[in-house]
């Protein structure tokens, strides 16, 4: 079965935006593997978590039919995408191996079909567990920006925004903002920025000069917005924020959505490392860094073997699956932003 997965994903935030819904504004507690109970995240948070079930269970078909149930007659899937690396070979079939003895490898990003447990038959849920830390919202909140090891945070002026030329966070006093809630997403956007000071994950978006509007500041505010909503959610302050969206703000983003329909699994896979590093998530990777962008997501030939993409479940898969080949960029440290508050 082939498909465009990307153009699929985003046609499913494009027609929730068009209903005036913002899918990363939607808390999705404890979405998970009902049989590996590990759960989702990036992306697949995303789009399991705004998909509008009550269980936070899902499996694939197979597994459906492994736990002793099935899916419901005319009941429809929900695309995850994970990732698998696939060794490297010569014309002669020989496998290429790298300087530094390794071998070379292609990542190959997948997809596969799950359903969420309410769409099941004779499947007997287990206890729910949320993943999240014990203790209030707003003091789990308050932990996270204590715990992160960014930049100063400033409360001067009236505007929100980090400077990439200072390696700072400005912020309005908490007593200028709707609620505490409002507070700490707004600063929590401002951090994922932050993560992308080239002495931290050296992201294009802020190391190399933006223009309003342009692709490049556009993909770095997606990532920023999704940021915060990870960091929102592990604290638990979503439940409490009300969301004042204009039909500009819904407009500009299926516009993007449209125009690069790369960009939300791009962005969602850079936004779930940022909240990562914020949350002191350590990733074992190789030594060379490398990112996913949405210009760098259809060749298959690449110059590195690893890849190192976050926010991908590799749970739920199913013998309905496409691979797609991935070439991939090595970060580099570029040129930092002058005066560019983002």
């Amino acid at each position: 079965m082939s498909r465009d997965i990307y153009q699929t994903i985003t046609d499913r935030f494009v027609d929730q935006l068009k209903k005036g819904t913002v899918p990363w504004q939607k808390p999705w507690f404890g979405v998970q593997n009902m049989v590996s109970r590990k759960q989702y995240r990036g992306i697949n948070a995303l789009l399991l978590g705004s998909a509008g079930f009550q269980s936070p269970f899902w499996v694939s078909f197979k597994q459906a039919l492994d736990l002793g149930g099935h899916i419901k007659k005319g009941e429809k899937s929900t695309p995850v995408i994970y990732y698998k690396l696939f060794d490297r070979h010569d014309e002669a079939g020989n496998a290429i191996i790298r300087g530094d003895g390794r071998a070379a490898r292609v990542p190959l990003i997948r997809w596969a079909n799950v359903f969420n447990l309410d769409q099941t038959e004779g499947i007997t849920p287990p206890a729910i567990t949320t993943g999240q830390s014990a203790g209030q919202p707003l003091e789990k909140a308050a932990e996270i920006v204590a715990n992160a090891k960014l930049c100063p945070i400033h409360h001067t002026g009236f505007a929100a925004l980090y400077s990439p030329q200072d390696d700072v966070i400005r912020m309005p006093a908490p007593s200028s903002f709707r609620s505490p809630e409002d507070y700490h997403l707004t600063l929590f956007h401002e951090m994922t920025h932050a993560t992308g000071h080239s002495s931290r994950l050296d992201r294009e978006g802020i190391t190399q000069p933006a223009k309003f509007g342009s692709e490049r500041y556009s993909k770095e505010e997606m990532i920023a917005e999704l940021g915060a909503a990870f960091l929102s959610n592990e604290a638990g302050i979503f439940t409490n924020l009300q969301f004042e969206n204009s039909s500009a703000y819904l407009g500009s983003w299926i516009q993007k959505f449209q125009n690069d329909p790369r960009m939300i699994v791009s962005a969602a896979s850079q936004a779930q490392r940022s909240a990562d590093f914020v949350l002191g998530i350590e990733h074992k990777e190789t030594q060379n860094e490398i990112q996913i962008d949405s210009e760098s997501i259809s060749a298959p030939s690449m110059s590195e073997p690893d890849l190192a993409i976050s926010g991908v479940s590799r749970q739920g898969q199913s013998a309905d699956r496409n691979i797609i080949p991935t070439r991939v960029r090595e970060g580099t440290a570029g040129i930092r932003q002058m005066g560019l508050g983002l």
